[in-house]
């Protein structure tokens, strides 16, 4: 078994020959920035590798952000022979073991350096300024009250060049003025990549996985991308004949 270079010498993974995983976060000097997981492991009912990444504490953020690399991941199984069950045209037949021939086989078909990311979103709000209206005369202003809507949800209201109105705490609120609110960073899309190769425990079958993924902290200084890499192996039992 042979495994790939690790580049860095933090040393995240951890696990044994058959199963290992990866834990990284990386952050910039506001402490923006991303954590990574991946993992490998073949066992004797299947191989799979993935790697996934996603937005760390996604609060911190002032700012549209995101972050992308590449991964490949592959699962596979080698051929060989599984028992199965025959049936004889014979009465009363309860079936005969036969050795039952399969292929090798992997997960993906080769598609290499596909891209991961994860990206953090800036969603602009709208907050509204309200009056309650005189109960009698629907003139003037009796309280005052402010909220803070999604753009969307504001131009949706709006959108026939009535008011904005809301209820609080039991009293309706009519729009008397509307401004921008600061945008709130949420969690955009992500994409990660995996694999997955069912196997027999009789055949031999491995996951392999490598990436590399954007730095953070690469606006103070050169790319140093982060780049790392894993795999893991089962070696099948014999068939063996069984007993009449």
């Amino acid at each position: 078994m042979a495994l790939l270079p690790i580049t860095n010498a933090i040393g995240e993974w951890t696990g044994d020959e058959d199963y290992r995983s990866y834990s990284r976060v990386e952050l910039d000097s506001e402490e923006q920035g991303w954590s990574l997981s991946a993992s490998v492991w073949a066992y004797d009912y299947g191989a799979s590798a993935s790697v996934s990444p996603s937005i760390y504490e996604v609060g911190v953020f002032t700012s549209a952000k995101t972050y992308s690399g590449s991964a490949n991941v592959r699962a596979w199984r080698g051929a060989g022979h599984r028992w199965g069950v025959s049936y004889c045209s014979y009465y009363h037949c309860s079936g005969h073991p036969m050795a039952v021939p399969f292929d090798a086989d992997e997960d993906p078909d080769p598609e290499n350096n596909e891209i991961i990311y994860a990206t953090v979103d800036m969603v602009t709000m709208t907050r509204v300024y309200g009056a309650e209206k005189s109960w009698f005369t629907r003139k003037g202003s009796a309280m005052k009250s402010e909220v803070v809507v999604s753009t969307s949800d504001y131009v949706s209201a709006t959108a026939g060049g009535e008011k904005f109105t809301w209820t609080q705490d039991g009293v309706k609120y009519w729009e008397y003025k509307e401004e921008s609110a600061p945008d709130q960073p949420q969690v955009g899309d992500s994409k990660s990549k995996d694999a997955y190769m069912e196997n027999w425990p009789n055949a031999n079958s491995g996951a392999e996985v490598s990436f590399n993924f954007e730095n953070p902290a690469d606006d103070q200084g050169p790319s140093t991308d982060i780049e790392d890499g894993n795999d893991a192996s089962y070696t099948g039992v014999p068939l063996q004949p069984i007993s009449p």
